[in-house]
């Protein structure tokens, strides 16, 4: 598929880059992507209507996700958006061996910088890094939608993309797993029955009535049993569930390297006892929203600082 830049879609449509942005950020726009934080509309697609408000009907956007949208447009820091992008890709990182400290994940993320003592660092492992904070950043543009194969394939293009493995190693690949790989979590999906399996899951997915904190965990467990990449599966399935956590208003949770034996094992155990699965995500749950409650007196005390500031002039 080709893609052209919002000013090539500004003039092909007569309207204006800052109206394609817009449409860019509600997600009106079929197969977008989003790569280094640049907008990439499809060659072919065609100008979105526009809509008066009152014939709107499409879900209203949840709360938590339209802060965490405002806070990223806004490059507000101290608040929910940089919690997720720092804690999730340290913690999303750990679990597949990046050895990035917390501390240097946050500095690359404020300043674009690593500091190092005497250990070496590898590229990939800061490549890594980036590219998930652009993944996160692809989430809640992408968050209302429908789960899709496009999306989820790009999801894992944005995490993979610029690696430096062909300097002693074959690149990861792009697209569903082409070899056999060991079973992880039971058995997994040859390769020639990845693209059935990822489209009876989605369908199965989307078409219940009601999506909740247990369908999304059913969702995660039968995604990994899949295995659809050669790399990032683990990445890509927990971005996943963030985005479907804020998509029906279920709190969000991030699942730390501490926590992975349990997580691995309740995956492996989801069919004969899913409260072990369970049990790890809703202890993040809760510190997610210990966290929540956290910005949300930061936010009160600036709000007082500012009144009083007011008071005294």
């Amino acid at each position: 598929m080709s893609y052209i830049t919002v000013q090539e879609a500004a003039k092909k449509w007569g309207i204006s880059e800052r109206l394609v942005r817009r449409y860019c950020a509600e997600g009106r726009i079929p197969d977008l992507a989003q790569y280094d934080g640049i907008w990439q509309i499809p060659e072919d697609a065609d100008k979105p209507s526009r809509i008066k408000k009152d014939t709107v009907n499409t879900p209203q956007i949840p709360p938590l996700l339209k802060n965490l949208i405002k806070q990223r447009d806004g490059r507000q820091y101290r608040g929910l958006y940089d919690y997720i992008q720092i804690n999730m890709v340290y913690s999303n990182g750990r679990m597949a061996s990046n050895r990035l400290t917390r501390n240097q994940i946050e500095l690359l993320y404020k300043t674009d910088r690593i500091v190092t003592g005497s250990e070496a660092i590898k590229i990939n492992d800061i490549i890594e890094a980036r590219n998930h904070f652009l993944a996160v950043d692809m989430i809640l543009s992408n968050a209302m939608k429908p789960l899709n194969q496009t999306l989820i394939h790009q999801i894992q293009m944005q995490l993979v993309s610029d690696n430096c493995r062909h300097k002693r190693h074959a690149p990861i690949p792009y697209g569903y797993r082409k070899t056999t790989t060991a079973p992880k979590f039971g058995k997994t999906t040859p390769p020639s029955e990845i693209g059935a399996a990822m489209t009876a899951l989605i369908k199965e997915y989307e078409s219940q009535k009601y999506i909740g904190f247990h369908e999304i965990l059913d969702f995660h467990v039968k995604f990994e049993r899949i295995r659809p990449f050669e790399d990032c599966n683990g990445r890509v399935g927990r971005l996943l569930m963030l985005k479907e956590c804020l998509r029906h208003s279920v709190t969000p949770f991030i699942i730390d390297d501490k926590r992975r034996t349990g997580y691995l094992e309740g995956i492996r155990c989801w069919n004969k006892d899913r409260s072990v699965f369970m049990d790890v995500c809703m202890e993040a749950q809760m510190r997610f929203e210990a966290q929540i409650a956290l910005q949300g007196l930061l936010e009160c005390h600036a709000q007082y600082q500012q009144i009083a500031k007011r008071n005294d002039k």
